[in-house]
Protein backbone atom coordinates (compact mmCIF):
# COMPACT_ATOMS: atom_id res chain seq x y z
CA UNK A 1 0.00 0.00 0.00
CA UNK A 2 0.95 3.05 -1.12
CA UNK A 3 -0.44 6.58 -0.36
CA UNK A 4 0.73 10.59 -1.03
CA UNK A 5 -0.10 13.23 1.32
CA UNK A 6 0.51 17.28 1.58
CA UNK A 7 4.53 16.63 1.40
CA UNK A 8 4.36 13.31 3.01
CA UNK A 9 4.24 10.09 1.08
CA UNK A 10 3.37 6.67 3.44
CA UNK A 11 4.40 3.01 2.18
CA UNK A 12 3.26 -0.04 4.33
CA UNK A 13 4.93 -3.19 3.34
CA UNK A 14 4.35 -6.50 5.67
CA UNK A 15 3.82 -4.72 8.80
CA UNK A 16 6.01 -1.92 8.71
CA UNK A 17 4.80 1.55 7.23
CA UNK A 18 7.22 3.88 6.22
CA UNK A 19 6.36 7.59 6.32
CA UNK A 20 8.28 9.90 4.23
CA UNK A 21 8.78 13.69 4.93
CA UNK A 22 8.27 14.77 0.97
CA UNK A 23 9.82 17.98 0.39
CA UNK A 24 13.65 17.40 -0.74
CA UNK A 25 13.92 20.77 -2.34
CA UNK A 26 12.84 22.50 0.76
CA UNK A 27 15.75 20.22 2.65
CA UNK A 28 12.22 18.42 3.70
CA UNK A 29 11.07 21.33 5.90
CA UNK A 30 7.61 21.49 7.24
CA UNK A 31 4.98 23.47 6.68
CA UNK A 32 2.27 24.77 8.82
CA UNK A 33 -0.81 22.05 6.69
CA UNK A 34 2.69 19.36 7.51
CA UNK A 35 2.68 20.03 11.23
CA UNK A 36 -1.46 19.97 11.34
CA UNK A 37 -1.50 16.85 9.17
CA UNK A 38 0.73 14.18 11.08
CA UNK A 39 -1.72 13.81 14.22
CA UNK A 40 -4.28 12.31 11.60
CA UNK A 41 -1.44 10.78 10.05
CA UNK A 42 -0.29 9.53 13.13
CA UNK A 43 -3.36 8.42 14.25
CA UNK A 44 -4.38 6.49 11.55
CA UNK A 45 -1.11 4.20 11.38
CA UNK A 46 -1.98 3.67 15.25
CA UNK A 47 -5.42 2.30 14.60
CA UNK A 48 -4.18 0.44 12.04
CA UNK A 49 -3.74 -3.57 12.87
CA UNK A 50 -1.94 -4.15 9.61
CA UNK A 51 0.56 -2.12 10.89
CA UNK A 52 3.05 -3.28 13.45
CA UNK A 53 6.12 -0.85 12.91
CA UNK A 54 6.68 2.99 11.90
CA UNK A 55 9.52 4.57 10.14
CA UNK A 56 10.03 7.94 9.96
CA UNK A 57 12.38 9.43 7.14
CA UNK A 58 13.34 12.47 4.61
CA UNK A 59 13.02 12.01 1.04
CA UNK A 60 16.25 12.38 -1.25
CA UNK A 61 19.01 11.26 1.27
CA UNK A 62 20.44 14.79 2.17
CA UNK A 63 17.82 15.72 4.83
CA UNK A 64 15.60 13.84 7.30
CA UNK A 65 14.28 17.14 8.15
CA UNK A 66 15.35 20.60 8.39
CA UNK A 67 12.68 21.73 10.61
CA UNK A 68 9.90 24.38 10.52
CA UNK A 69 9.76 26.12 6.80
CA UNK A 70 10.97 29.17 8.25
CA UNK A 71 9.92 30.92 4.68
CA UNK A 72 6.45 31.03 6.22
CA UNK A 73 7.34 32.36 9.53
CA UNK A 74 6.72 35.95 8.68
CA UNK A 75 3.01 35.55 7.97
CA UNK A 76 2.84 32.61 10.82
CA UNK A 77 4.59 34.86 13.92
CA UNK A 78 2.78 38.53 11.90
CA UNK A 79 0.09 38.21 15.14
CA UNK A 80 0.21 36.07 18.66
CA UNK A 81 -2.88 34.39 17.77
CA UNK A 82 -0.70 32.80 14.90
CA UNK A 83 2.37 32.08 16.42
CA UNK A 84 0.31 29.99 19.32
CA UNK A 85 -1.52 28.15 16.51
CA UNK A 86 1.91 27.31 15.19
CA UNK A 87 3.00 26.48 18.60
CA UNK A 88 0.15 24.18 18.95
CA UNK A 89 0.79 22.36 15.37
CA UNK A 90 4.28 21.68 16.05
CA UNK A 91 3.38 20.28 19.71
CA UNK A 92 0.35 18.44 18.64
CA UNK A 93 2.45 16.84 15.82
CA UNK A 94 5.22 15.95 18.42
CA UNK A 95 2.56 14.39 20.57
CA UNK A 96 1.02 12.24 17.86
CA UNK A 97 4.41 10.24 17.18
CA UNK A 98 5.72 10.39 21.22
CA UNK A 99 1.83 8.81 21.79
CA UNK A 100 1.84 6.54 18.56
CA UNK A 101 0.70 2.61 20.26
CA UNK A 102 3.52 1.43 17.85
CA UNK A 103 7.13 1.31 17.80
CA UNK A 104 8.43 4.53 16.29
CA UNK A 105 11.81 4.82 14.52
CA UNK A 106 13.86 7.38 12.91
CA UNK A 107 15.95 6.73 10.05
CA UNK A 108 18.17 10.15 9.62
CA UNK A 109 20.19 10.53 6.80
CA UNK A 110 22.16 14.19 5.80
CA UNK A 111 20.89 17.14 7.89
CA UNK A 112 18.38 16.66 10.89
CA UNK A 113 18.19 20.53 12.35
CA UNK A 114 15.81 22.54 14.17
CA UNK A 115 12.05 21.17 14.69
CA UNK A 116 13.29 17.81 12.39
CA UNK A 117 15.75 16.77 15.30
CA UNK A 118 12.57 17.55 17.54
CA UNK A 119 10.32 15.20 15.62
CA UNK A 120 13.43 12.61 15.59
CA UNK A 121 13.51 12.78 19.49
CA UNK A 122 10.07 12.67 19.42
CA UNK A 123 10.75 9.17 17.52
CA UNK A 124 10.95 5.84 20.07
CA UNK A 125 14.49 5.14 18.42
CA UNK A 126 16.67 6.81 15.77
CA UNK A 127 18.84 5.31 13.99
CA UNK A 128 21.51 7.49 11.59
CA UNK A 129 23.67 7.04 8.44
CA UNK A 130 27.23 7.50 9.31
CA UNK A 131 26.92 10.61 7.47
CA UNK A 132 24.25 12.50 9.26
CA UNK A 133 24.82 15.76 11.08
CA UNK A 134 22.20 17.20 13.64
CA UNK A 135 22.35 20.17 15.26
CA UNK A 136 19.44 22.79 16.78
CA UNK A 137 19.59 26.18 15.56
CA UNK A 138 17.29 28.92 17.10
CA UNK A 139 20.02 30.91 18.71
CA UNK A 140 21.20 31.60 15.02
CA UNK A 141 17.41 32.95 14.28
CA UNK A 142 16.82 34.76 17.60
CA UNK A 143 14.20 31.51 17.97
CA UNK A 144 13.54 29.90 21.21
CA UNK A 145 13.10 26.24 21.05
CA UNK A 146 10.04 24.59 22.31
CA UNK A 147 9.55 23.75 26.10
CA UNK A 148 8.91 20.03 25.03
CA UNK A 149 11.41 19.70 22.47
CA UNK A 150 14.02 20.78 25.05
CA UNK A 151 12.90 18.31 27.28
CA UNK A 152 13.25 15.25 25.08
CA UNK A 153 16.83 16.77 24.60
CA UNK A 154 17.82 17.19 27.95
CA UNK A 155 16.48 13.56 28.87
CA UNK A 156 18.20 12.21 26.57
CA UNK A 157 21.90 14.35 26.66
CA UNK A 158 21.48 15.94 30.16
CA UNK A 159 21.37 19.25 30.71
CA UNK A 160 24.80 20.16 30.25
CA UNK A 161 25.30 19.13 26.23
CA UNK A 162 21.56 19.73 25.94
CA UNK A 163 23.03 23.75 26.60
CA UNK A 164 26.37 23.42 24.62
CA UNK A 165 23.79 21.84 21.51
CA UNK A 166 20.97 25.08 22.08
CA UNK A 167 23.80 27.64 23.23
CA UNK A 168 26.50 27.12 20.14
CA UNK A 169 23.42 25.71 17.33
CA UNK A 170 26.52 23.86 15.97
CA UNK A 171 26.20 20.83 14.02
CA UNK A 172 27.47 17.56 15.37
CA UNK A 173 28.60 14.41 13.46
CA UNK A 174 26.65 10.98 13.55
CA UNK A 175 29.45 9.59 15.96
CA UNK A 176 29.27 12.55 18.14
CA UNK A 177 25.63 12.22 18.57
CA UNK A 178 25.62 8.60 19.23
CA UNK A 179 28.46 9.16 22.42
CA UNK A 180 26.26 11.81 23.64
CA UNK A 181 23.00 9.71 23.68
CA UNK A 182 20.89 11.67 20.50
CA UNK A 183 20.95 9.03 18.44
CA UNK A 184 20.57 5.19 19.67
CA UNK A 185 22.47 3.32 16.22
CA UNK A 186 24.89 4.56 13.41
CA UNK A 187 25.28 2.71 10.40
CA UNK A 188 27.04 3.35 6.82
CA UNK A 189 24.81 5.82 4.55
CA UNK A 190 24.59 2.48 2.27
CA UNK A 191 23.17 0.09 5.14
CA UNK A 192 21.24 2.39 6.92
CA UNK A 193 17.88 1.62 5.38
CA UNK A 194 18.76 -2.16 5.01
CA UNK A 195 19.62 -2.37 9.10
CA UNK A 196 16.45 -0.25 9.79
CA UNK A 197 14.31 -2.61 8.20
CA UNK A 198 15.76 -5.83 9.04
CA UNK A 199 14.99 -4.28 12.65
CA UNK A 200 12.04 -3.41 12.07
CA UNK A 201 11.25 -6.76 10.72
CA UNK A 202 12.52 -8.40 13.92
CA UNK A 203 9.74 -6.08 16.01
CA UNK A 204 7.08 -7.41 13.53
CA UNK A 205 7.86 -10.92 14.89
CA UNK A 206 7.91 -10.32 18.15
CA UNK A 207 4.37 -10.21 20.60
CA UNK A 208 3.16 -6.66 19.71
CA UNK A 209 1.50 -7.32 23.13
CA UNK A 210 4.71 -7.34 25.10
CA UNK A 211 6.08 -4.27 23.07
CA UNK A 212 3.02 -1.70 22.97
CA UNK A 213 2.17 -2.97 27.18
CA UNK A 214 6.49 -1.92 27.63
CA UNK A 215 5.88 1.33 25.37
CA UNK A 216 2.95 2.15 27.34
CA UNK A 217 4.85 1.25 30.73
CA UNK A 218 7.66 3.60 29.85
CA UNK A 219 6.08 6.52 28.49
CA UNK A 220 4.22 6.37 32.34
CA UNK A 221 7.87 6.41 34.00
CA UNK A 222 8.71 9.41 31.60
CA UNK A 223 5.35 10.98 32.66
CA UNK A 224 6.18 10.59 36.89
CA UNK A 225 4.81 7.07 37.37
CA UNK A 226 6.54 5.83 40.33
CA UNK A 227 5.00 2.54 41.08
CA UNK A 228 3.20 -0.12 39.60
CA UNK A 229 0.27 0.87 39.96
CA UNK A 230 0.64 4.28 38.23
CA UNK A 231 2.07 3.02 35.48
CA UNK A 232 -0.87 0.59 34.65
CA UNK A 233 1.86 -2.56 34.68
CA UNK A 234 -0.16 -4.33 37.28
CA UNK A 235 -3.04 -4.13 35.18
CA UNK A 236 -0.53 -5.53 31.76
CA UNK A 237 0.33 -8.33 33.70
CA UNK A 238 -2.67 -9.42 34.48
CA UNK A 239 -3.91 -9.40 31.23
CA UNK A 240 -1.46 -10.88 29.85
CA UNK A 241 -1.90 -14.34 31.88
CA UNK A 242 -5.07 -14.38 30.11
CA UNK A 243 -3.39 -13.00 26.65
CA UNK A 244 -3.40 -15.24 23.11
CA UNK A 245 0.34 -14.08 23.05
CA UNK A 246 1.55 -15.49 26.24
CA UNK A 247 -0.47 -19.05 25.88
CA UNK A 248 1.19 -19.04 21.67
CA UNK A 249 4.75 -18.10 23.26
CA UNK A 250 4.38 -20.76 26.39
CA UNK A 251 3.32 -23.42 23.85
CA UNK A 252 6.13 -22.40 21.25
CA UNK A 253 9.16 -22.27 23.76
CA UNK A 254 7.76 -25.77 25.21
CA UNK A 255 7.30 -27.19 21.38
CA UNK A 256 11.16 -25.77 20.47
CA UNK A 257 9.19 -23.81 17.85
CA UNK A 258 9.15 -20.51 16.47
CA UNK A 259 6.02 -18.74 17.88
CA UNK A 260 3.36 -17.12 15.45
CA UNK A 261 1.81 -13.79 17.45
CA UNK A 262 -1.50 -13.09 16.39
CA UNK A 263 -2.63 -10.34 19.32
CA UNK A 264 -3.12 -6.75 17.26
CA UNK A 265 -4.35 -4.23 19.53
CA UNK A 266 -6.49 -3.56 22.12
CA UNK A 267 -10.33 -3.55 21.24
CA UNK A 268 -9.61 -6.10 18.47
Amino acid sequence: MDKAFPGFSLSVQEGVATLTVDRPDKHNALSLEMWLALPGLMHGLGIDSEVRVVILTGAGGTAFSAGADISEFAELFATAEGAARFNAAVRSANLALERCPKPTIAMVQGLCVGGGCGLALHCDLRFAGAGARFGITPAKLGFVYPFEDTRRLVDHVGPARAKDLLFSGRLIRAEEALAIGLVDRVVEDAALADAVREYAATLCGLSQFSIQAAKRIIQAVQDGATAVTDAGAATFLGEAARNVDFEEGRQAFLAKRRPTFTWRGWGR
